[in-house]
């Protein structure tokens, strides 16, 4: 983990913000896979086209975050924006000829987000710039149908993720000084070599990006909740369900955002090493953004029985959420027993659609739902508020 701080606090630009805008675009399409059935064949789908999605934006967020400034006068590097348009614009079609335009699109931002660096940089905590093997079978998917093609994006973005996890940051630039050394007794005193230079992230301003990112996702949900109010009757039982859904999205914001880190639930008093964090904020903006499309859903028809996959999608979307909280715990050095409390939602919910099934209503699953937040806010609350005060003692 970096521990480098720079001099000067920095705080997300305006045209960090508009490049963000392209992110509540990705997110709305996205969710719309999740509209007409939640199978677990959709549920991948909408994994696997949410990483690529997150990882093109990432690598282009992490450039901005350690060049600064600078960053944002690359006009190669405003040529990410349609990029990542033209990712979200083919999600509607993904199951046709559109597939191929993602693909393409997605090969093309990884290709440009590495040419944008200045040589002899490396990015110690951001692999990815210097080992892009996983862009391999999104190339060779091009000839290939569905679902093979699917299971080809998905080999490579899992290979992505084994990269940001275990590639070492040493060995980076133990291997870019040989190489530089290498280069210089090839071309001797000729030319000139760059020098390498180890590249570090500004954390402050990187949790901040990644934390606008989660508030991008929790306004879709509120889109999708007003949206849905706006088209449904109104009656008690839309009240009780909108009002459970703004609840439960309040204890989420407060639980990656006001007690978290980036985004990420952090149950424990130290910060998350910066490689897992960014990891875990795309589980948790993916199990956010699937829990958002659930409740809009749900608003949508407060009355009878939940269907069996919005129950799904409900209760499986928010036990991956308190699952990153139970492996953030492990590494922030949250207590044993807190723990345990963390996980016990998270097992309750996640067999909560066949236990469940047809015994409560759209109403009653929402604030069963809130009820699970809550618990995990107290088991937090309080060691935060301990923490606050020592420091300030």
């Amino acid at each position: 983990m970096s521990t480098h701080r720079p001099p000067v606090e920095r705080h997300a630009s305006w045209i960090e913000l508009f490049f963000d805008l392209v992110v509540v675009a990705g997110v709305l399409q996205l969710s719309h896979l999740l509209h007409d059935g939640t199978t677990f064949a959709d549920l991948g789908l909408y994994a696997v086209l949410f990483l690529a999605f997150w990882i093109a934006w990432v690598c282009f967020t992490v450039y901005g975050n350690v060049e600064g400034e600078q960053a944002w006068t690359t006009h190669t590097f405003l040529l990410a924006m349609p990029g990542l348009g033209v990712m979200v614009s083919a999600v509607p079609g993904i199951r046709t000829d559109h597939a191929v335009a993602f693909a393409l699109a997605y090969v093309f931002l990884r290709w440009l987000s590495g040419r944008l660096w200045r040589p002899g940089r490396v990015v110690v905590d951001w692999p990815l710039v210097h080992l892009g093997g996983g862009t391999l079978p999104w190339i060779v998917s091009l000839w290939t149908d569905p679902p093979l093609r699917y299971w080809l994006w998905a080999a490579g973005l899992a290979f992505d993720l084994l990269i940001i996890l275990t590639a070492s940051g040493s060995r980076l630039l133990r291997r870019a000084q040989e190489q530089i050394a290498l280069l210089v007794r090839l071309r001797g005193a000729r030319e000139h070599v760059p020098a390498v230079e180890a590249a570090y992230p500004d954390l402050p301003h990187l949790v901040e990006r990644l934390g606008l990112f989660v508030i991008i996702v929790l306004g879709e949900g509120v889109i999708q909740i007003t949206s849905a109010a706006g088209s449904t009757p109104w009656d008690m039982d839309l009240a009780g369900a909108g009002a459970g859904a703004f609840v439960l999205l309040i204890g989420v914001w407060t639980m990656s955002l006001r007690y978290g880190s980036g985004g990420v639930p952090r149950p424990g008093p130290r910060d998350l090493p910066v490689r897992l964090a960014v990891a875990l904020h795309w589980v948790t903006s993916c199990s956010i953004a699937a829990l958002a499309t659930g409740l809009g859903l749900v608003v949508a028809h407060p009355h009878g029985s939940t269907p069996r996959s919005v129950r799904l999608l409900l209760c499986g979307s928010l036990a991956v959420y308190f699952a990153v909280g139970v492996l953030a715990a492990r590494f922030t050095g949250a207590r044993l027993g807190r723990s345990a409390a963390w996980a016990a939602p998270c097992l309750l919910l996640a067999v909560a659609p066949v236990v469940f099934a047809g015994r409560f209503g759209p109403v009653w699953l929402i604030w069963l739902l809130v009820l699970a937040v809550g618990w995990q806010i107290l088991c937090v609350a309080e060691p935060f508020r301990t923490r606050r005060h020592a420091r300030a003692g």
